[in-house]
């Protein structure tokens, strides 16, 4: 038998929580994410896996076609970007304006991963939380664009950064597994003291 027990305490430190958080991460085809995420060039098979990967499942034909003309397209752009010693943000930004906030976010991830965190929701609404933040309506749909993007770039990068943490995939496993937690809202009796 396999039992898991929560343990109903608070930490301090960063890292415990991230420790403690990531060993509740679950998503599905992590291989494909792993082995399409350390390629130094990639094809348009790697961004379509990663693609799918994020979204959990084969792509709806809208998703298909905007990843296939605003992403795929890109593709030697893409890889001119991974190559790159110092990504030029500005450049990235102009580059892939038409793009979804968490697409591009996580196309800015999968051309750097060692830099910049994946973003989503779950992520959103577990910094909200672990800031003290009202992390309550967080949702795809309750927040713009720009709203999101502002918040990923003003706050979060800052605060990520600041914390020199040196597995920023551990991180998003933590930070996703405890805001998918706070989203099922059983958190309320676990997090009582």
């Amino acid at each position: 038998m396999k039992l898991v027990i929560l343990n109903n305490s608070s930490a301090n430190d960063l890292n415990d929580f991230i420790n403690s958080w990531s060993k509740l991460y679950s998503y599905s085809n992590e291989a494909i994410y792993n082995k399409s995420i350390a390629k130094v060039t990639f094809t348009k098979t790697d961004i379509q896996n990663l693609y799918k990967w994020k979204n959990g499942m084969k792509l709806s034909v809208l998703k298909q076609k905007s990843l296939d003309t605003k992403i795929t397209s890109k593709l030697t752009i893409i890889n001119a970007f991974k190559k790159s010693e110092n990504l030029n943000l500005e450049d990235f930004q102009k580059e892939f304006k038409e793009v979804s906030a968490v697409w591009k976010i996580f196309l800015l991830h999968t051309i750097k991963p060692t830099k910049f965190p994946i973003y989503d929701q779950h992520i959103h609404r577990a910094f909200l939380y672990i800031n003290n933040e009202d992390w309550t309506n967080i949702s795809n749909s309750s927040i713009t664009d720009k709203a999101k993007e502002k918040f990923y770039f003003n706050t979060y990068l800052p605060f990520i950064e600041s914390q020199n943490i040196n597995d920023l995939k551990k991180l998003d496993e933590a930070f996703f597994a405890f805001g998918q937690f706070l989203n099922t809202r059983n958190y309320s009796q676990l997090l009582k003291k």
